[in-house]
């Protein structure tokens, strides 16, 4: 049996799953850049700018004042399309490592999730981003024939385009 790449792993562990299966969904995307850990972590903590680089964020705030830190919460709009449509999640940061990952879980509706970005600085130079999310539960066993292959696309968009924000110079919007 192949072994999940780490950030699936952590995700699996945290919905009670040591490996995806019927009643599970991981979605993902990554990619390689030669852009700094910090530049790409200053795009990615500026909550409230997601929906400029995320198409499916319609919206992202933050529920206090204060430090990005763990145990920080958001609300997020979200678009999944059908047959999930628009929702909002309110999410608290459970891990948070600055200019490295932060991860977040939840449990509504008969379905455990797990979200994780990583930022990992490479051997050679350059940054490795994953945005990662583990899915598990009955409904989402039913879900998956229907969103997985767009989900998997979203999360891909979503890192090319905090790649590309941090590209352009274009870092927190203060």
């Amino acid at each position: 049996m192949p072994v999940p790449d780490p950030g699936t792993a952590f995700c699996l562990e945290r919905v009670g799953k040591s490996a995806a299966g019927w009643g599970t969904l991981v979605v993902s995307g990554a990619a390689d850049t030669v852009l700094p850990a910090e530049n790409l972590w200053a795009v990615w903590a500026d909550l409230e700018h997601w929906p400029m680089w995320s198409p499916m964020h319609r919206s992202v705030t933050r529920a206090g004042p204060g430090a990005l830190a763990a145990g920080v919460s958001f609300d997020q709009q979200i678009s999944l399309g059908f047959p999930v449509g628009t929702t909002t999640q309110h999410v608290t940061i459970a891990v948070l490592e600055p200019a490295r990952r932060a991860a977040w879980a939840g449990d509504a509706n008969g379905v455990r999730s797990c979200h994780l970005w990583s930022i990992t600085p490479q051997a050679g130079g350059g940054t490795r981003v994953s945005n990662t999310e583990a899915f598990a539960g009955l409904p989402v066993g039913m879900l998956r024939p229907l969103v997985a292959r767009r989900w998997n696309r979203a999360f891909q968009v979503a890192v090319d385009g905090l790649i590309g924000r941090a590209a352009d110079g274009k870092g927190p919007s203060r």
